[in-house]
């Protein structure tokens, strides 16, 4: 049974770790733990193994009681809830991996904050409705600091007010995961997020590892976002105010033809080229190749289709189920004038990004 040193050597120490937070999520025992939430050296007591945290790797780096080392407990849940171990079950996909459709959508119910077409707000703005879901895992952010946290979302008027792309990072996207299964129980979850947190979706919901069944049995419908890649909190709000821009001035972020488009509350906007912005973005993101979210139900991003809209890629029948429910509703409105090749033109250059390194 691997344990999570395995994970440690395979994914932390080779720096390849995503931050999704999938591991801490399923750890059965709270044993494990992000170098951001707790930057200290543990000292275990039941084994006096020593796990510290590098200058270089910012990933989850202890284990209080190392229970697997000690006992020989069967777990393993952390390390098959990992989409980057090195026999991942995350299928090779090319190109834009399976698309039954291909659309531009809007939302038809207002979110203030919502990202272009705010069509992933109103996808579940309607599962909430129609009792489809009890609960969605999203990102929020504080709207004065940008900065972002891991928020369980149970009700329409929650998703409302958690919408909007966050492209920077301070703790992973799945931190709720736990509260929503474990204390919550819910049985009906909704999961949003990058390509990478999809992937340790669907890693778990493919794993037969007994301590994951209740996370496989709670999870229901999988929405990526398109993602090129994610910025270090720190990193991208000291530079954006090294250039004068209060975090409070910033309305949205887009990543558009190479460049970071930041959309500020006075209508101005300040552009950056990726290559500039190079230093904030998470070592993770490096060896990522997947840009639209290859093992989602339903793919929602702003390439592909004009301002006001979101393009979508339905991937399966069951993501076609909840898209025509919103669409049926009133909830979504679209139409097939998409442009796939330009979706198609960032994939291939984020593939190719992970292909030189």
């Amino acid at each position: 049974m691997k344990s999570y040193k395995n994970l440690k050597e395979e994914v932390w120490d080779a720096n390849i770790c995503s931050g999704c937070g999938a591991c801490v999520a399923v750890c059965p025992v709270n044993n494990l733990y992000f170098r951001e939430e707790s930057p200290v050296k543990f000292e275990c007591d039941e084994c006096s193994c020593t796990i510290a945290p590098s200058d270089i790797i910012e990933h989850p780096i202890s284990a209080e009681f190392c229970k697997t080392a000690v006992y020989d407990v069967p777990c393993g849940a952390c390390y098959d809830a990992c989409p980057r171990i090195k026999k991942s079950v995350i299928p090779k996909l090319e190109g834009l991996g399976n698309v039954l459709k291909a659309v531009k959508a809007k939302a038809g119910i207002e979110a203030k904050n919502a990202q272009n077409g705010g069509v992933v707000t109103a996808i579940l703005a309607n599962a909430f409705d129609e009792g489809l879901i009890d609960g969605a895992i999203v990102m929020i952010d504080d709207k004065w600091t940008l900065e972002p946290e891991s928020y369980l979302a149970l009700s329409k008027e929650d998703v409302i007010k958690s919408a909007g792309s966050k492209y920077l990072w301070k703790c992973p996207i799945l931190k709720a995961l736990k509260t929503a299964v474990m204390e919550k129980k819910l049985k009906k979850l909704a999961v949003v997020g990058t390509p990478c947190v999809i992937n340790a979706i669907y890693q778990i919901l493919s794993s037969d590892n007994d301590l994951l069944k209740p996370f496989r049995s709670a999870i229901r419908l999988k929405i990526s976002l398109f993602c090129f890649e994610t910025y270090d909190y720190s990193k991208m709000i000291k530079k954006l105010k090294d250039d004068g821009i209060e975090a409070w001035e910033i309305k949205k972020m887009d990543i558009e033809s190479g460049k970071l488009k930041i959309t500020l509350v006075d209508g101005n906007v300040v552009e950056y080229k990726l290559k500039d912005v190079e230093f904030a973005m998470r070592e993770g993101c490096k060896v990522c190749g997947d840009f639209t979210g290859l093992t989602s139900d339903i793919s929602v991003g702003n390439v592909g289709s004009g301002e006001g809209y979101s393009t979508v890629l339905i991937r399966n029948k069951w993501g076609e189920g909840f898209f025509k429910r919103a669409v049926h509703n009133g909830y979504i409105s679209y139409d097939e004038d998409v442009d796939l090749e330009a979706v198609k033109k960032l994939a291939e250059l984020k593939k190719k990004r992970v292909n030189k390194q």
